[in-house]
């Protein structure tokens, strides 16, 4: 049996849709709602990983609802509780953070499974579009099911040379647990520091002397990464940079970034 791993909802529809083209890809898909590309990894003694994404989340999202938890442990720990002889589960890696942290995460529970772990890396491959065209996808929300079939052919086990050359860098960035993590191409992850992503708001005012809703603000800047990032840490990234006084504020943000204009401190 396969199990697919797949990392956000989005990215999950069209792999069900390709299930639907191509039976030789049935089997149950495991969504990883948390993106590793932000927040705190390192688990101290006492600690468990998902208690650690839980406090992150619920200290920069005031309306995480007080009893949920991130699951994606729960949901990683049952599948390899679950295995039986013969059983594979695929991951699918687009050449993004998210999807690049969550392997070397993945390493971690599946090196006691050796043969089991099995990887779909579309790194630096071209795909069809929707009107015919190539392009190349950071995301497999990105991909058309057609597509999805295809990836199948890309299916590759982890090898112990993969445990042995991967396996080092999760313990190497949950060490370094940084805030912001940035993917620098194929496999490669560099930590960085809270502000990293701050550019991509102050972009917003290059050519806006005036104040600027908060809520277009955040969804241009946005729209403008080349990565998918959450948009409950580019709020919180604005509202450092209010408490930070590099921004100033008019309106009432206490009921949502609609009624809330920022523009850059003026001296």
């Amino acid at each position: 049996m396969i199990t697919h791993i797949i990392v956000g909802n989005e990215a999950a529809k069209p792999l069900q849709e390709a299930q639907g083209l191509d039976e030789s890809l049935q089997g149950e898909i495991v969504v990883l709602k948390d993106t590793l590309g932000i927040g705190p990894i390192y688990t101290a003694e006492g600690q468990t990983f998902s208690g650690v994404r839980t406090d992150f989340w619920k200290s920069i999202n005031a309306a995480w609802p007080e009893n949920q938890v991130v699951e994606d442990e729960q949901n990683v720990t049952a599948i390899c509780d679950a295995l039986h002889e013969d059983d594979q589960v695929w991951f699918w890696m687009a050449p993004c953070v998210s999807d690049v942290m969550a392997y070397y995460w993945l390493l971690n529970y599946f090196k006691k499974h050796p043969g089991v772990l099995h990887c779909i890396f579309i790194n630096s491959l071209p795909f069809f579009n929707a009107k015919g065209g190539l392009f190349y996808p950071k995301n497999f929300s990105e991909v058309l099911p057609k597509e999805m079939v295809k990836c199948q052919k890309l299916v590759k086990d982890v090898s112990p040379a993969d445990y042995e050359m991967d396996g080092d860098e999760w313990p190497r960035l949950a060490g370094e647990n940084a805030m912001v993590r940035s993917h620098e191409g194929g496999k490669k992850i560099m930590s960085r520091n809270d502000s990293y992503l701050d550019n991509y708001i102050a972009n917003q005012f290059q050519f806006a002397n005036e104040f600027v809703k908060a809520n277009k603000v955040i969804s241009q800047a946005i729209s403008k990464m080349t990565e998918g990032v959450s948009d409950v840490f580019m709020i919180h990234r604005l509202n450092c940079l209010i408490a930070e006084e590099k921004l100033e504020t008019q309106g009432d943000g206490k009921k949502g970034l609609k009624d809330l204009d920022v523009r850059v401190k003026k001296d």
